[in-house]
């Protein structure tokens, strides 16, 4: 299935929405056709039918469409609340104004001012204004749990009714986009009145964005198209049914009996089972630049909190092996640096830039020797009468994820460590990873449109937390002083100061190089699947103005309001 990830999912939750994906050996032909209409027919004109979006989800719908909780549904993010403005992770330096339609920031990064467009309405018809801008940033501050992205804020004030400025207690340059870009504003009128906002599961939610929530239940949920949307002429479709499904099986089934116009699906040999069987509607984009796939294990939990150990997990593992197997050779070579290549290449030290990931079977026992581990009579390293066993948590259905853990469940053992595999359910995962519950997970990184959001997302002790607490996006616990002073440098410099900006990145790069936080298996495929027969207007190579997938914010509000009916 195809990551969303980490997505971010926010982005804001990185756990990486990947949709049901089919085995490698799947036979069944798969083709993603017309859209259905309410009854469940296919779609003959899609600006007056329901499109069908599959979710990135194999477990029954629970309401929740709180835009500050990871736990909300795919859509709320970007679908129904609407950012200031939107980053463009498909390509470097895209941002587009949403909410906003200017900003500025000033006192050497410590105050941001922005322009707040005019004449928005939230979908209770009640105007939207800088105040709700403004209570929005100060509900964050108020409420830590809210502040996934752990901004520095120390007021936000609409100074009139299209104007606000918020001060931070630092320079802020370098985290624009989390604050402009993934913070989701909400209505000042509404969730002044809630309690507990971040308890809240807000099922009846009022936002500005195209759409609006028109049904919901345990097996699909429906936005309708926004009447009073403040971008003109948009949106052109009538809205979305997201759909979800509790196995691979049933999920090939409804690809193949044309129940989707939009998907989020890995399918092994793609031409073959799904471009082939209509070329001309049949249309896939692989934004293959975006996420990394990593095993990423618990730094508070032995024995993950010894750099030898991740060390020798990452030299028993052949990538090569990997990738063409369990990933069909979609995916690339990860870079140690922890970035996408080439969308981040000026931003890599040199000395990274064509590292390769070692495969050193030899090696890996002999880094887990020096460290003290000796081989026990059943083969598997032990020490200090510890075996080196330890249990990977992956999303039940999310069979390239299983595949490649089987793989590399062989290669461990051959060096003398015991890896596990659980299943669990995709709710359950999201939960787990967040409070820790885990030894270690296998999971997409997701790039949030700079390196600086890059690192911080998955390597800030702020986006952490001890165990039992929910953590933002740090999911492994990785605390470093020597990378949070260089996140805080970064965030000092203004933008402008890219030489200075590198120096700090470099730093960072030194310590993931040496300390292995994650352990990278790939810069994954990210397949996505759409029909042209009655839509028209989905991101391509050429126009990449939106990353693609059926089931992130930010992205698929932006994609969602520019699809058209074709012709």
């Amino acid at each position: 299935m195809a990551k969303s990830p980490n997505r971010e999912a926010t982005m804001r939750r990185t756990l990486a929405r990947r949709l049901l994906a089919t085995l490698a050996t799947a036979t069944l032909a798969v083709g993603v056709t017309a859209g259905c209409g309410d009854d469940g027919d296919s779609s003959a004109d899609a600006e007056g039918k329901i499109i069908n979006v599959l979710s990135g989800t194999n477990a029954g719908f629970v309401p929740n469409f709180n835009p500050f909780s990871q736990n909300s549904v795919a859509g709320t993010m970007s679908v129904l609340y609407e950012s200031l403005l939107y980053f463009n992770a498909a390509r470097a330096d895209d941002v587009q104004p949403q909410l906003a339609t200017a900003y500025e920031f000033a006192d050497d990064g410590r105050r941001l001012n922005l322009t707040i467009r005019e004449g928005v309405k939230w979908t209770d018809g009640k105007p939207f204004s800088a105040e709700d801008v403004a209570f929005t940033f100060n509900l964050i501050r108020d409420n830590p749990k809210l502040n996934q992205n752990g901004l520095p804020i120390v007021e936000a004030v609409a100074t009139d009714p299209t104007h606000v400025s918020v001060t931070f207690s630092q320079g802020v340059y370098t985290r624009l986009n989390l604050i402009a870009g993934r913070t989701w504003i909400v209505p000042k009128h509404i969730w002044s009145t809630i309690a507990d906002p971040s308890a809240f599961t807000n099922e009846k939610p009022v936002g500005t964005g195209a759409f609006m929530l028109a049904s919901f239940s345990q097996q699909n949920y429906v936005f309708e198209r926004n009447p009073n949307y403040w971008e003109t002429g948009k949106p052109k479709i009538k809205g979305m049914r997201f759909q979800q499904f509790a196995s691979a099986d049933s999920a090939i089934a409804a690809l193949a009996a044309g129940q989707l116009d939009w998907a989020g699906s890995f399918i092994a040999d793609i031409e073959k089972q799904y471009v082939s069987k209509d070329p001309k509607h049949n249309k896939y984009i692989n934004e293959s630049q975006l996420y990394l796939t990593n095993l990423i294990p618990n730094l508070d939990r032995a024995p993950f909190d010894s750099a030898a150990v991740r060390k020798a997990i990452s030299l028993a593992l052949d990538r090569d092996q990997i990738i063409r197997l369990a990933f069909s050779g979609y995916g690339k070579e990860a870079s140690p640096a922890q970035l996408p290549r080439p969308l981040w290449d000026d931003y890599i030290k040199p000395e990274y830039k064509d590292r390769k990931l070692e495969f050193d079977p030899a090696r890996a026992e002999q880094t887990l020797q020096a460290d003290g581990w000796a081989k026990g009579a059943d083969g598997i390293y032990a020490k200090a009468g510890r075996r080196l066993s330890f249990t990977v948590k992956v999303v039940q259905g999310y069979n390239d994820y299983i595949s490649a853990l089987q793989i590399m469940t062989q290669s461990l053992k051959s060096v003398g460590i015991e890896m596990k595999t659980q299943e669990v359910s995709f709710t359950a995962f999201s939960t787990d990873q967040q409070t820790g519950d885990f030894e270690m997970i296998i999971t997409n990184l997701y790039s949030e449109g700079t390196a600086y959001s890059w690192y911080s997302r998955a390597f800030s002790s702020k986006r952490t937390a001890p165990l039992g607490q929910q953590a933002g996006s740090n999911y492994g616990r990785f605390r470093n002083a020597a990378v949070d002073a260089a996140l805080l440098a970064m965030e000092n410099t203004p933008p402008d100061q890219r030489d200075a900006i590198r120096e700090q990145l470099f730093k960072i790069q030194d310590v993931i190089v040496e300390e292995l936080p994650y352990i990278p298996l790939q810069q994954s495929a990210s397949l996505i699947e759409y029909r042209t027969e009655n839509l028209g207007n989905f991101p391509t190579e050429e126009n990449h103005y939106a990353l693609t997938t059926p089931y992130n914010g930010p992205d698929m509000g932006i994609v969602a309001k520019n699809l058209t009916p074709a012709g």
